[in-house]
Formats: structure tokens, C-alpha cells, sequence
């Protein structure tokens, strides 16, 4: 019998099981199925999230200060201690420094986030730290010290021998000897100077890094160290562009060999050490009055709890464990002393030959508190520009 005979016989066989179904019930059926099905969608969307993180962001400048894969390092360590935080870097797309819960920042920052900190009236403002951290009743302090540099004296080792020093100036007379002797190098016909400022008013450091350093390592008066920079102005033993170069630029000038000596921040070896530079430079200690101790300051990068931040004390969990990684953080950078007050030279330092002459340097003087605001008011820090511009314009 074929199919369809068998249907023709059997015509009830031919009818689906859900045809047997009255229309009442089948509606109601598939009405029930919808909204059951409805039911178990929604407990799936609605399925209650992972556990929900405390952020904190961090400013981008931690990364450019000491390299990404150790803030990244420190970042995993810290979520590994405290699992309910997570710690971003703010990006561009996150509003950059603005919109950072703690801020990383170095002296060419530091005193405008103090200052605006005291009038509390900008939004990268610090917040005081005082409920954290026991200080003197007349001090408050708004940021965390992360690691400091050394002032140095860098001098271009060939330039000294090929004016017959074969070692450098300790004291100022000995460095009017050399610069006068560098001098007729350049009379000579080579383009060498004696010494560079790079004193240009929008470079933020440049009295700190210029003048400052001298003060302090003959301690002198602004005015006397002043006068001494006239004499050697007048002798033309300073390269030109006193007022117009920045401290990169005479650091640039510095590592091309036209420039024989200069103050400087430890901060600066790492450049210098560029192979691609090829220039034979060494350290010593800014040259002073006399053989006496001898007394340098110190620079640094910091850390800090914005005023927009609403979870201090969150922040404050990640700046305390990020300063307890003072020594991680120094030898990532190559600072030198790194640490301060710090009795123990880290291990980058008692490795390396140049780094351990500059601990040698740093142990053998006395350092000078210095906040990068310092020293005195506005006042006498536009006296002293005055008085530089009298005496270093030709």
C-alpha cells in the first residue's frame, strides 16, 4: 500500500497530534511557553555582575617618570594585595592629568601645584596629606617624595686635557684657570665655550639648575655669585645665548662637545651615557671658595592626592604602597642618591663606576633643604633676575 493510499484510508492519520488540540488550548499553550521563556531571558540579563572594584587613577607621568612595564609591575603587585581596588593610568581619552586621583609630577610642577594647592582654588590641587603622615605642627605636607637627584658638575673630559687640565676645577680659582684655558681653544678657531647658562624664562628650572647650585656650594650670597658670573660674562668665557637657551638645549650643546663645562642633575647621565653621543664627560662637585665641604641640593619626583580625588583614603592606600617602592623606582631611573635621607647607596649605584663616584660626591657634602619654591620669595627670586640680567647682558 503506498503512502498516500494509506492516508486515503486512514484520512484520521493524516492529521498532526496538535490538530487534536481544541484552538483555546493550543493558544493558551504557546502563551504560557512565551512567557516562560520571557522569565528565564531576563534572569540571564539581569544575572547579578562580578564584584565591583574601587578605582583610583593614576597620572600618565608615573609611566614617562619610570617606564611602563614597572608601574605595570607594581600596579599587579599592589591588586595582588588588595584585590576590591583596581589602579588605571589616565589617558587622553580619561581627561589626562585632570582627571587623576593621585599625581605624579617632578620640580618643573612643583610649585605651581603647591601654590595653587595653598589657594585650593585649581583642580589639580594637592590635597594636604596631614591625616596620613605626622609632620611638625607648622609644616603640612601635600605631596610624597618618590625619589631625588643629586646637583653635579659635568665637564667634557678631552676638552679639559686639550687645554691642559687633566683633571677638573675643585675650587673657583681653578675654575677660572680652566675657562680661561678652554677660552683659547676657542680662539684657536674651535667652537668650544668655557661655560653655558640656559636661563630662558620659560624654562622652570633654570635658576635651580643654573645658578642655585653655585650659592649653595660656596655659601655665598646671590649677590656675590652674581658678580662672579659678570667677571666671567665679561671675560666672554659663557656662551652666547645666556637668555634665550633652555637647559636641554645647553645640555644638547654640552653632549655635542661646543660646550666644556656645566652645572647639571644626575638626572642627566642616563642622556649623556647614549651611545650615539660619544662623548667622554666625567663628574665632580660644583666648584667652590675654597677646599671646605661642600654643600649641594637635591631635585626630585613626587607624588601627590589630587582635589578632585573622592576616595582619599583609597588614594592613599596605592601612595603609600607605591612610596614603600622607593628603591625599585630608583634603580628603574638611575637616581642618584635615589633615597634621602638614605645611609645604603643602591645597587645600581655600587655597580656602576660613574654612579658610585657621584655617591662619593653625594656622602662627601652637606645638603642643602630645598623646596623647589626656595630659596626666598618671589621678590628676591625677580631681584635675582635683575640682577643676572645686569650683569650677563653684553
Amino acid at each position: 500500500m503506498g503512502i498516500g493510499n494509506y492516508y486515503r484510508k486512514f484520512p484520521e492519520k493524516s492529521r498532526s497530534r496538535w490538530g487534536r488540540i481544541p484552538r483555546i488550548d493550543l493558544f493558551l499553550f504557546f502563551a504560557a511557553l512565551a512567557v516562560f521563556t520571557i522569565v528565564i531571558v531576563s534572569r540571564v540579563v539581569q544575572k547579578p555582575a562580578g564584584p565591583k572594584f574601587t578605582e583610583i587613577y593614576i597620572s600618565s607621568t608615573c609611566e614617562e617618570f619610570f617606564g611602563r612595564d614597572i608601574i605595570a609591575a607594581l600596579i599587579q603587585e599592589f591588586e595582588g594585595q588588595n584585590p576590591d581596588m583596581r589602579i588605571l593610568t589616565t589617558g587622553i581619552a580619561q581627561g589626562g592629568t585632570n582627571n587623576a586621583d593621585i599625581v605624579f609630577f617632578d620640580d618643573t610642577e612643583f610649585t605651581g601645584l603647591i601654590r595653587t594647592a595653598e589657594r585650593d582654588d585649581d583642580k589639580l590641587s594637592l590635597v594636604s596629606l596631614s591625616p596620613y603622615i605626622h609632620n611638625e605642627p607648622r609644616t603640612e605636607q601635600r605631596a610624597v617624595p618618590l625619589v631625588f637627584f643629586m646637583d653635579l658638575f659635568f665637564y667634557n673630559v678631552d676638552i679639559l686635557k686639550k687645554a691642559g687640565n687633566f683633571r677638573p676645577p675643585k675650587t673657583r680659582d681653578e675654575f677660572i684657570s680652566t675657562a680661561r684655558a678652554v677660552a683659547r681653544i676657542g680662539e684657536a678657531g674651535e667652537k668650544v665655550y668655557s661655560l653655558g647658562f640656559g636661563l630662558n624664562r620659560e624654562d622652570p628650572l633654570a635658576l635651580r639648575r643654573d645658578i642655585y647650585p653655585w650659592i649653595w656650594a660656596g655659601r655665598e650670597a646671590a649677590s656675590d655669585i652674581i658678580t662672579f658670573f659678570g667677571q666671567l660674562n665679561r671675560e666672554g668665557l659663557l656662551a652666547p645665548g645666556t637668555f634665550e637657551k633652555n637647559g636641554a638645549q645647553r645640555l644638547k650643546e654640552f653632549a655635542e662637545g661646543k660646550i666644556a663645562m656645566m652645572a647639571g642633575s644626575a638626572r642627566d647621565i642616563p642622556f649623556l651615557r647614549n651611545a650615539a653621543l660619544n662623548i667622554n664627560f666625567s663628574i665632580t662637585s660644583i666648584p667652590a671658595m675654597g677646599f671646605e665641604k661642600n654643600r649641594l641640593g637635591l631635585s626630585g619626583i613626587y607624588a601627590g592626592i589630587s582635589n578632585n580625588c573622592t576616595l582619599q583614603d583609597e588614594a592613599w592606600t596605592f601612595l603609600a604602597f607605591i612610596a614603600g617602592k622607593k628603591q625599585i623606582l630608583s634603580a628603574a631611573i638611575g637616581a642618584i642618591p635615589g633615597i634621602f635621607p638614605g645611609i645604603i647607596p643602591g645597587e645600581h649605584i655600587t655597580k656602576d663606576p660613574l654612579y658610585s663616584k657621584a655617591w662619593e660626591i653625594f656622602e662627601a657634602s652637606d645638603i642643602v633643604e630645598f623646596a623647589p619654591d626656595q630659596p626666598g620669595d618671589e621678590e628676591s627670586v625677580h631681584m635675582i633676575w635683575e640682577r643676572l640680567r645686569e650683569a650677563l647682558v653684553r
